[in-house]
């Protein structure tokens, strides 16, 4: 945190994307980013690294997004301020992971930090496996708030996950 003037604070907000759905992290990210839905993406090889500034309130935050893959995931984590983990609603096995990437997270760094939990909405002709109950269940368990996704049809929710977690790291830095 600093301040550049007396009325202002900025921030600086590392959150890292975690889950089994590569090709909707990186359109979740370019919809914050970029506010545009890619159907055309190239997978995350390593790691993903996207920056935004925001501004809540009197408060300017840079947003860092880390989506990370394969086996240096883990040197990315250090210096995280939030994590998202995302499922798809369509795979009942991406949901299944969701306490995996908890975990592998938390060996890695175990200062509980806050954490939001995404369901991609199936789109398509694709059935829904996961039912919003059940991911709020699961939510609930790991304390944490659950949001459901839909990037293509314009990401407000993009925006609310961003903002809710901002909020609580500032709150919990501001203690």
């Amino acid at each position: 945190m600093t301040n550049e003037n007396e009325n202002s604070e900025e921030y600086l907000l590392k959150i890292c994307c975690l889950g089994s759905v590569d090709d909707q992290k990186v359109k979740f990210i370019r919809r914050f980013v970029e506010n545009k839905y890619d159907t055309n993406y190239l997978p995350t090889l390593g790691v993903d690294i996207t920056t935004k500034k925001i501004q809540i309130d009197d408060i300017q935050l840079k947003i860092i997004l880390v989506d990370t893959a394969g086996i240096l995931r883990p040197s990315y984590y250090r210096g995280a301020s939030a994590i998202i983990i995302f499922f798809s609603k369509g795979n009942q096995d991406s949901f299944h992971q969701i306490l995996t990437w908890k975990q592998d997270f938390e060996n890695y760094i175990p200062i509980p930090l806050p954490i939001a939990i995404v369901g991609f909405q199936t789109e398509g002709e694709e059935a829904e496996e996961v039912s919003s109950e059940e991911a709020k269940t699961l939510a609930h368990e790991l304390e944490a708030p659950y949001f459901e996704c839909y990037p293509k049809r314009g990401g407000t929710e993009v925006e609310e996950i961003i903002q809710y977690l901002a909020r609580k790291v500032i709150s919990k830095k501001s203690r």
